[in-house]
């Protein structure tokens, strides 16, 4: 492996390590209680998570990619058939107005999650195949556009505008890295623009556009999410309040372990926790970037391309609505919040950037292929 490929991959591994710790930490912190255990059940179900995780990506840094773009079309049809039980009355498991969760035995999880890797899987190694009918219309972009239309009507039945917003953008990156022309985008994102319109216009969709307009007209409502996360981060200061000292936690910050666990990492260690997490995910997005560049083939880059859009994306969304510029979603921080199917997608996706990272240096130090 050249030595770029190299550093790379080392400077993955090392980010991706220090998030999973960082997020080890902020989870012990967020959901320990001074009257229960020291260890919380939320924090021992994400380390079983997460070692399980990391299980399966040992598993797939061994294994060919090209494997799995070769049996793209049947891996979308599985994720595709997962979210459409998710909508089975009494198959799909439904709370808070949404369903979004299988339940094999004990054990759940978000068919969306693993979705995701599912479709860029396909666009690469879809995409890959059409190099030479990159610019065609109806002959590359329209089928890669229809897969990508079905995953995200699937996700947004449920409902989760959030996540199909992200399949959405990150497809769109899959596409663009393609080569893709620019102006075959506009039909369909002009298409996607009323339908997510008329979604947000109604139910809880509406309240969470209203709330982060104006969080203080509804404080106790539906803009509390909002304003408690706003009053953690404003409170951590510069250096925080140390380890374990974050008031909000206390019951007053709505879902602190999962959706707004960046608002209790600002508060408990400040500007400086903040800037070095989020430092993390921009080694993240270079190794991801570098491997993509450096792939020895098509296919890989546009793996590595879209695993990296997925995890980069998806972290700056977490940050935006903690930080009010994006509406309430339930969004997780990768590798830091608390969630079985988000931190094991997200591993399986690195373990796919190592993989693709290991073929290129097998392929020699030629430069990037493609």
């Amino acid at each position: 492996m050249a030595a770029r490929d190299d550093a790379a991959a080392t400077v993955l591994a090392a980010a991706v390590t220090a998030l999973l710790g960082v997020g080890a930490v902020m989870i012990f912190s967020t959901t320990a209680r001074g009257n229960g255990p020291l260890l919380s059940e939320t924090f021992l179900r994400q380390m079983t998570y997460v070692a399980f995780g990391l299980a399966c990506a040992l598993v797939l840094i061994r294994l060919d990619y090209h494997l799995l773009l070769e049996h793209r079309g049947l891996i979308l049809a599985g994720a595709a058939a997962l979210l459409a039980l998710v909508l089975v009355p009494g198959i799909g498991h439904r709370a808070n107005g949404a369903s979004r969760w299988l339940r094999v035995g004990p054990v759940g999880f978000q068919p969306s999650e693993p979705a995701r890797l599912a479709l860029i899987v396909f666009l690469a190694g879809f995409l890959a195949r059409r190099q030479e009918r990159i610019s065609s219309f109806t002959g590359t972009f329209l089928p890669a556009a229809g897969a990508t239309g079905l995953v995200c009507v699937l996700v947004l039945l449920e409902p989760d505008i959030g996540t199909t917003v992200l399949l959405g953008a990150v497809a769109c990156v899959v596409m663009f890295a393609a080569g893709c022309r620019l102006a075959h985008f506009a039909a369909p994102v002009a298409g996607a623009i009323p339908v997510l319109a008329f979604v947000v216009s109604r139910g809880y969709a509406r309240a969470r556009i209203e709330a982060w307009l104006d969080p203080w007209k509804d404080p106790s409502g539906a803009g509390y999410h909002i304003i408690q996360s706003l009053v953690a981060i404003g409170s951590g200061g510069l250096f925080g309040k140390g380890l374990g000292a974050s008031q909000q936690k206390l019951y007053f910050l709505p879902e602190a372990q999962t959706d707004f666990i960046f608002a209790i990492l600002a508060e408990e260690f400040g500007l400086v926790g903040v800037t070095a997490v989020l430092a993390l995910y921009a080694a993240v997005a270079w190794a991801g970037l570098t491997i993509a560049r450096r792939a020895a083939d098509t296919g890989g880059r546009l793996l590595a391309a879209g695993v990296t859009a997925m995890i980069v994306l998806q972290a700056l969304t977490n940050v935006a609505v903690a930080t009010k510029v994006l509406p309430t979603k339930g969004i997780a921080l990768p590798f830091i919040s608390a969630g079985g199917s988000s931190v094991v997608v997200m591993t399986c996706g690195v373990a796919l950037l190592f993989s693709v990272a290991r073929r290129s240096g097998a392929a020699g130090d030629a430069g990037p292929a493609g």
